[in-house]
């Protein structure tokens, strides 16, 4: 690997994180270093797999193959001809999805067609009067509106449940409050787990038996609700997925550089911690003091984007040593993939648990950002030296 190529892995891990998906999508003017959009047009057609990640992210074109997307406001109104997995704080779905749909998010919204079945998370779920599901609906939230035509059963988990739409098999439920409006058929039985029954207006239709199932004992909906840890777990599960994403698409696009940083981590971890920690403190403080010059601003701005992006990437250079740690696979010539993978999954558990979840976070980017350093150096170094050696012979 040449100069030129040391730089373009380091560029393009910087730009996996910023939001440029593999393949190429066309972006609009930012209205700051933190504004800017991946965009699918309209018109345009991507054959295989499309990954899309940012602050916003906007599908309107043809995707031939399954969507990967993460972001703080995620627009799928295109065509998907395969699978959409997508996590953020708003998603909103009104384009057509030839398979299934995997959504997490704090308001979700669907209004377009799904194919099979889709699965959704979030505070506020909501299915539009447009939105059909073919299959299977499975939902659980802080609240779920169900309004669009289900083609087989729901499964519901909420703190409020109301169905106003036509459901051809079981509706299965459990919330603290449930509704069935004047709108509301349900083709097969009614089952729910509540203290209270579900309200049923005298429009509704149910064909099927309606049937009550008892609580676990001992457990009812406000100790439930005094011990939620439902966001925790939500902000966590966001960030395992948009770090598996990531670190998968950085693993195929520069398998080799990262092989390098991890090296550096297992070779020399005191030059790795120590690297890090100053670039960690260092960082932010030059940043600060070319916004506050104003005459650096924009230098400013974009220094500290980077630096929240490193920040967030170098972690996937940790959690894949710790992986390789794991599964006693150190060999620089191995592949990367499932180390990463086992890797992950500790660290996200491990992260769960107060005071040492904080401490491994701490560690892992610090190690992981110095390793960065440190074999980014050294590289460009060698490169530099074959450069000369080449120049003068």
């Amino acid at each position: 690997m040449n100069r030129i190529g040391v730089l373009t892995c380091m560029v393009a891990a910087t730009a996996v994180l910023l939001g440029t998906p593999p393949v190429s999508a066309e972006r609009s003017d930012a209205r700051s270093p933190l504004g800017e959009r991946a965009v699918l047009r309209a018109g345009q057609v991507v054959q295989g797999d499309y990954f899309a990640f940012g602050p916003q992210v906007e599908i309107s074109g043809i995707v031939n193959g399954d969507l990967y997307a993460a972001g703080g406001e995620v627009i799928v109104d295109g065509v998907v001809n395969g699978d959409v997995i997508v996590a953020g704080a708003k998603v909103v779905l009104s384009g057509t999805i030839a398979q299934d749909a995997r959504v997490v998010g704090a308001h979700v919204i669907v209004s377009g067609t799904i194919g099979r079945s889709a699965t959704l998370g979030g505070l506020d779920v909501h299915l539009t009067e447009k939105a059909t599901v073919r299959e299977n609906l499975t939902a659980g939230g802080g609240s779920v509106q169900s309004s669009g035509a289900i083609g087989r059963d729901a499964r519901v988990g909420a703190w409020h449940a109301t169905f106003s739409n036509a459901v051809a098999r079981d509706v299965i439920v459990a919330a603290e409050s449930a509704r069935l409006t004047s709108k509301a058929s349900v083709g097969g039985r009614l089952r729910y787990w509540g203290e209270v029954a579900p309200s049923i207006d005298q429009e509704a239709v149910v064909h099927g038996p309606i049937t009550r199932r008892p609580l676990p004992e001992g457990w009812s909906i406000e100790r439930a609700r005094q011990g939620l840890m439902g966001m925790r777990f939500l902000a966590a599960f966001i960030s395992f997925l948009s770090t598996l994403v990531l670190g998968l698409i950085l693993l195929r696009l520069c398998p080799q550089f990262v092989g390098q940083v991890t090296a550096a981590i297992r070779k020399r971890p005191a030059p790795s911690m120590g690297w890090g920690l100053a670039a960690l403190v260092v960082t932010p403080l030059v940043a600060v003091s070319f916004v506050v010059t104003m005459v650096l601003l924009p230098a400013g701005a974009i220094l500290l984007a980077l630096y929240g992006v490193a920040v967030y990437l170098v972690r996937i250079f940790a959690i894949t040593y710790a992986g390789q740690v794991l599964l006693r696979r150190q060999n620089d010539s191995a592949s990367l993939a499932r180390p990463f993978v086992v890797g992950l999954l500790v660290y996200s558990l491990l992260a769960l648990v107060p005071v040492i979840g904080g401490l491994l976070t701490f560690v892992t980017v610090v190690i992981g950002l110095g390793a960065l350093l440190v074999a980014g150096t050294q590289r460009l170094a060698v490169t530099q030296e074959q450069d000369t050696v080449e120049g003068t012979s």
